[in-house]
């Protein structure tokens, strides 16, 4: 019988220990976009709406994350996922396109970039989960992680976010390799967000130091 879970038991509670900071991130982000005058009445209102959203879905998610314990083979596991994260992706990219308004704001010194950094954090963090469950649905893998003896048959969570990190900083994978188009399209998205953070980050830091 095929096992309905991408997943092993434990590491069920380390993605869901990666998603609540991932919302935790985004709670203090959503405070700083709706209250820093850039964004209009439409604009608050769609950031607010994905945070809440995204609330709402990881509740839910943990809530089927909680029911694996008793039933493992739940039916479940999968599609509250693959939900989640998708939600997630869209609720980054708005974000980033929030952030674009930023762009030319006045900084008040360095440390007011912090919004720019934690919403590059969300999305190492997110990419790497949608890696890690890509890479376990995928028949034959979706990445070849290269290990000491070859590529990895089991990559850890770890092995994701280095990865995730890897395409954010350097917009594109160095030794990690993707051998499936959605693989391949995930890194473009992420690679074309990565670019827009950067230049945002490089806009408002002239801004702040000018």
């Amino acid at each position: 019988m095929t096992n309905l879970s991408p997943l092993k038991g434990h590491e069920h509670w380390r993605l869901a220990i990666v998603m609540v900071v991932v919302q935790l991130l985004d709670s203090a982000v959503t405070a700083k976009l709706v209250g820093g005058g850039e964004l209009d009445a439409a604009g608050v209102a769609v950031v607010q709406f994905f945070h809440a959203g995204s609330g709402w879905l990881l509740l839910l998610l943990l809530a089927v994350i909680l029911l694996s314990v008793f039933r493992p083979q739940s039916r479940w596991i999968l599609p509250g996922l693959t939900a989640y994260l998708g939600f997630a992706l869209l609720h980054l990219v708005v974000n980033v396109a929030a952030l674009l308004f930023t762009a030319t704001a006045k900084a008040s010194g360095l440390a007011s970039l912090w919004d720019v950094g934690a919403i590059g954090a969300m999305s190492v963090l997110t990419f790497a989960v949608c890696y890690l469950v890509l890479d376990r649905i995928t028949p034959g893998r979706a990445f070849l992680i290269p290990g000491r003896n070859g590529p990895l048959a089991e990559p850890g969570l770890g092995d994701y976010i280095y990865l995730s990190f890897d395409t954010c900083t350097t917009f594109g994978p160095t030794l990690e390799v993707p051998v499936s188009l959605r693989a391949k399209s995930l890194m473009m998205l992420q690679v074309t967000l990565s670019i827009v953070v950067i230049t945002v980050l490089l806009s408002r830091a002239v801004n702040a130091v000018g």
